[in-house]
């Protein structure tokens, strides 16, 4: 791992302390402030494209990559969106691959990592390179809405396969994003892209950190009745890609492009009343039992992201109205009060998309505790 800059966080401002780098817009810092220290490890990515080019891959050998940390989530995370795929199937899937090249039954997308083993390596190299300059373009974005957090040290693990572009592993002990590199058609800026909304998902979870009834309701997210997973996945997926809004990041490239037009396609006037209304019909569907949580979230976050759209949406309303420091909290409150405090709002404003009396509500029957 190579030790990240110190990065300071408070409710709206997020400065590199090592280069003395205020975020764009900055304000005065709030009175609860901490530090972040990002430190990036690379190994996870080389060793599956080291391990995938052998001309041979014993038992041993095989089960020996899920002890590198990077391996072992990817497999992991996969798992939850594929249940048959298990540490064994890994093991015998690269066994299998390694020996015939030809696409095993897992879906650990070890097909795309040796197609592009090269473009993985090469980033592997760019990323390297520009470890200090990424740093300080994440600050200048984070910064204008950054969590409140304690201090913290967030690691960043770059890998290779799965079926997630970027994820935060639920229940995960320590603070850490995992960005996938075979998926990034080569493209540096996209993957920084993809690793901004992934850190900030970390800063929401070391946010909420500070309330244990919070920490407790994410740890056990898929425990929790559908309307609440359904909440608290449109909260915290729509702050995060408001916060790191793509159409924000430069670069041609194709995988950051595919970011950009996700938001543009998302974001017109009526594509926005629409992904509203996909939110009343998955939710009410969840509250009258006629879905369950799997088929919704497949409809809602899968293709196309489209409640991502509606979340940010929210959230560019209430920060708008109530500042950047709104979302300071926002991660140690029940999600229910945060769709409470858009349906005030959106009383208030007629300009606002709002949501349907069936959903108005349900909502409001709801309990904002944890």
């Amino acid at each position: 791992m190579t030790p990240g800059a110190v990065v300071r966080l408070a409710g709206a401002w997020l400065a590199l302390l090592s280069l003395g780098l205020p975020s764009e817009g900055a304000s005065a810092p709030s009175k609860s402030t901490g530090e972040i220290r990002l430190e990036f490890d690379y190994s996870a990515a080389e060793r599956m494209v080291e391990a995938i080019e052998r001309p041979a891959l014993s038992e041993p050998e095989a089960r020996a990559l899920l002890e590198n940390r990077g391996i072992a989530a990817m497999v992991a995370k996969t798992s939850v969106f594929s249940p048959g795929n298990t540490p064994a199937t890994f093991v015998t899937d690269m066994q299998s691959f390694v020996a015939t090249h030809k696409y095993p039954t897992g879906d650990f997308a070890l097909d795309w990592i040796y197609k592009f083993r090269d473009q993985v390596l090469a980033l592997v190299r760019e990323l390297r390179a520009d470890e200090g300059s990424m740093r300080a373009r994440i600050a200048g974005r984070l910064g204008r809405y950054a969590p409140r957090t304690r201090p913290v040290t967030v690691r960043v693990y770059f890998v290779a396969g799965g079926m997630s572009d970027g994820f935060v592993l639920d229940g995960d002990p320590e603070l850490a994003l995992f960005v996938a590199l075979e998926k990034a058609s080569g493209d540096k800026d996209g993957v920084e892209q993809n690793l901004t909304h992934e850190l900030y998902h970390v800063l929401q979870k070391a946010s909420a950190a500070q309330k244990p009834a919070a920490v407790k309701f994410a740890a056990t997210l898929e425990k929790q009745p559908p309307l609440q997973q359904l909440l608290a996945t449109t909260l915290w997926e729509g702050t995060a890609n408001f916060a790191a809004d793509a159409r924000e990041t430069p670069g041609p490239g194709p995988y950051v492009s595919m970011w950009r037009d996700r938001y543009l396609q998302n974001l017109t006037p009526e594509r926005i009343r629409a992904n509203f209304q996909l939110f009343d019909s998955v939710l009410v569907e969840l509250d009258r039992g006629k879905t369950d949580w799997a088929a919704a979230y497949s409809r809602g976050f899968g293709n196309g992201s489209r409640l991502y759209f509606v979340g940010m949406e929210m959230a560019r309303a209430l920060t708008s109205v109530r500042g950047a420091d709104y979302l300071g909290e926002a991660f140690a409150r029940p999600p229910t009060r945060f769709f409470r405090d858009y349906l005030q709002l959106s009383a208030a404003d007629p300009s606002l998309p709002r949501f349907s009396a069936d959903t108005r509500r349900v909502l409001e029957h709801l309990p904002a505790t944890w």
